[in-house]
Parts: structure tokens; sequence; C-alpha cells
């Protein structure tokens, strides 16, 4: 049975260790590469997807940069992944184009 979660968009600061948690275990089974695993100068001025199960756990995070472009997807290895993503993505895609950020190029 699938875990239910929630998603939220939101900056950096309100949620970077919860990031960095899902993107360090994401790295750690190999479903990150390690060079994604670290916050960079880009995680500041990006909005950010975050998936957290009902108990407050975070379980997926993803990132829209400002030149439109969706990356460092990172789900944790126990969740189901596709539902996950897809989820991420799509929060990411609306605030996109609720803000005239283009073109979304997705990088999986």
């Amino acid at each position: 049975m699938p875990t239910s979660f929630t998603l939220h968009c939101i900056e950096w600061r309100a949620g970077e260790p919860l990031f960095q948690d899902v993107r360090i275990a994401a790295c750690a089974s190999g479903l990150l590469d390690a060079a994604e695993m670290g916050a960079d100068d880009t995680d500041e001025i990006s909005r950010h997807a975050l998936a957290l199960t009902k108990g407050g756990r975070a379980i997926g995070c993803a990132r829209l940069t400002p030149a439109g472009r969706i990356d460092r997807i990172a789900v944790m290895p126990h969740e189901r992944r596709d539902q996950i993503e897809s989820g991420l993505i799509e929060v990411l895609r609306d605030h996109a184009k609720q803000t005239g950020v283009e073109p979304v190029i997705i990088i999986a």
C-alpha cells in the first residue's frame, strides 16, 4: 500500500534540513548522484517541492531553478518513487506557470 503524503512548495530556508535528509538517503542508495547531494548556490534562489508523510517525515524533494529547470529530484529509497516524483514535478510546474518561469525543463 502506498504511503499517503502531502506536497508543499517552499523556499530553501523553510525546509533545508528536510531536503538534505532526503538527498543524503537518495544518494546513499544510488538514486541521486553524489554531486547533487549537497547544497549549492542555486538552492537558496530556487523554489523547492517537498513531500511529507502524514506524520511529517520528509520522503521526497525537488527544486525549480530561476532558469526553469526542475532538478535534484530525490525520493527516499523505501517509498514509491513514481507517484512521489510525479507529484513533486507537478507542484513545481504549477508554481512555474503561476510565476511566469519559462521554459520548464525536467532533469531526472
